[in-house]
Parts: structure tokens; sequence; C-alpha cells
């Protein structure tokens, strides 16, 4: 700050009966006055200083009220982001959780509507046998029937396809792999039952073949 200011600041703050304001809170005021959080005389205000002398110091900064605003956009955009991300993550998760239990929920309950429309269709048919009438005589029943049996049948797909049951792995079902090292023993085995080494020989044979294959071919 230039002497001239200091002078001029000094001169405002003792006719107002002001405090001269610290270079610690200009820098603030600064700031919230370029991220257009507040203005000149809310600042004045805030600090106890004159608004003429915060104002003259302002200018002699090259502060221009709100030229940072955009910061204070890009931060909260920032904010609103992550947030709705970390949403989405949980969501995310919480579905892959309840993923199976609704796939599973969801055939097992198919399966019981189903299996009622099939017996509510059975029993169309033996009424009108039992009341001795002609099967022809309960097609409208037995539509019926079928339409809801239909609608059944779409629901229980478009919610699988919804679920990507068709992608989905129950990693209980998953079969556990093994792995053990083999011993030289195993390997000797291995390599006579192929060929690799002739009938007889033995772990010493194998790893002095290993160590010089070209003995072998002697």
């Amino acid at each position: 700050m230039s002497e001239e200011v200091e002078k001029e600041e000094a001169k405002d703050a003792a006719a107002a009966g002001a405090k001269r304001m610290s270079d610690a809170d200009f820098a603030e005021a600064k700031e919230l006055y370029e991220l257009g959080k507040a203005g000149l005389s809310e600042l004045a205000d805030q600090f106890g200083v004159s608004r003429q002398a915060l104002s003259q110091r302002l200018k002699s900064a090259g502060a221009v009220k709100g030229s940072r605003a955009h910061e204070v956009a890009a931060a909260a955009k920032k904010a609103v982001t992550g947030a709705a991300g970390s949403s989405a993550a949980a969501t995310a998760e919480r579905f892959a959780d309840k993923r199976g239990e609704w796939i599973e929920e969801t055939r097992i309950t198919g399966f019981r509507q189903l299996k009622l429309a099939r017996q509510l269709a059975q029993k169309v048919v033996q009424d009108a046998l039992s009341a001795g009438r002609s099967i022809a005589t309960t097609d409208d029943e037995l539509k019926a029937v079928m339409r809801l049996n239909k609608i059944l049948c779409d629901n229980i797909e478009s919610t699988l396809n919804l679920l990507e049951a068709d992608k989905h792995v129950d990693q209980n079902d998953l079969p556990s792999l093994n792995i053990e090292d083999l011993t030289n023993e195993d390997i000797l085995k291995h390599h006579i039952g192929t060929g690799a080494l002739p009938e007889g020989s033995t772990v010493e044979d194998m790893l002095a073949d290993e160590a010089d294959p070209g003995l072998t071919d002697e």
C-alpha cells in the first residue's frame, strides 16, 4: 500500500472515528469483495472502517467487485457434482448388494404367479367337465386366463431385464480354484507321462536335463 493511500485512509479513519484496517483484514475484505460475497458498505461495517477509505484502498489494489465470482460458482458446482457422484456411487453399491436378492425374489414370485394362472386354467376346464359342458364353452374364461398369463410373463421378463439378470453372477456359486505347488516328483511323473523323459528316470535325471537340455539328446 502506498504512503499516500495510508495517509488518506488514516485521515478518513480519524475523521470518522474508525480504526485503521490491518493488512490481514484488508486481504480478507478484498477477497470477499472480488468473490462478490459482500459489497463496499457491508465490508466497511464489518471491519469498522470508513467506506471511502476502503474504496480507495480497493481501487489502489486493483480490486474489482465480483471479478472472481466464477470461482464461487465453480466451487459450488464441484461440491454439487461431488455430492451427486457420491450419492450415485452409494446407490449403485446398494443396488449391487440387493440385486441378487431382487432377481431371486422375482423368479420365485413369478413362478408362483404362473403356477396360479395354470391352476386357474385347469379349474376352468375341470368345472366345465364336471358340469357336463363342452370345453368350447370355456373359451372366454380361458382367454382371460391367457391374458393374465401374458401380463405375468411380460412383467417378469421386464423386471429381470431391468436387473440384468442374465449378466448377474452370484459370487457364492463361483467354483473355487485351489492352486498348489507341484513337487519335483509330480513334475517327473508328468514328464514321463508325456514322453518328455523315459521310463525309470529319476528326479536327478530331470534336474540334470533341465540344467543342460543337450545331455538327453546325446
